[in-house]
């Protein structure tokens, strides 16, 4: 069975137009479909960052093409110093947490 935008549980939803960067009202059916899909392939994630709790998204399309203004973690500009907190942890960062330090 296909599973479509109607399937998703509301802080799938939440987060999948988050990380969009777009408003809700202004996804069209295309939009809908394609971000369902994403989440549905596995190919999409969300989680609380667990020194400041802002949400952090991370999706990974086949084609980017339709994704260029994504609200995407940045792992190549704030890779976080390993010399100081163990990779694990830092891959679950927010890029403010990651680039300054946890906060306390």
């Amino acid at each position: 069975m296909k599973q479509t935008w109607k399937d998703l549980e509301q802080q799938q939803k939440d987060d999948l137009i988050a990380w969009f960067n777009f408003r809700e009202q202004d996804l069209d059916r295309h939009d809908k479909a394609t971000l369902a899909k994403l989440f549905f392939d596995g190919r999409f994630e969300a989680w609380d960052c667990p020194s400041c709790g802002d949400r952090i998204y991370r999706g990974d399309p086949e084609d980017w093409g339709s994704f260029q203004g994504v609200r995407q973690v940045d792992y190549v500009s704030y890779p976080g110093d390993e010399t100081v907190f163990q990779p694990d942890y830092i891959i679950q960062l927010c890029d403010y947490c990651r680039c300054h330090g946890p906060t306390p």
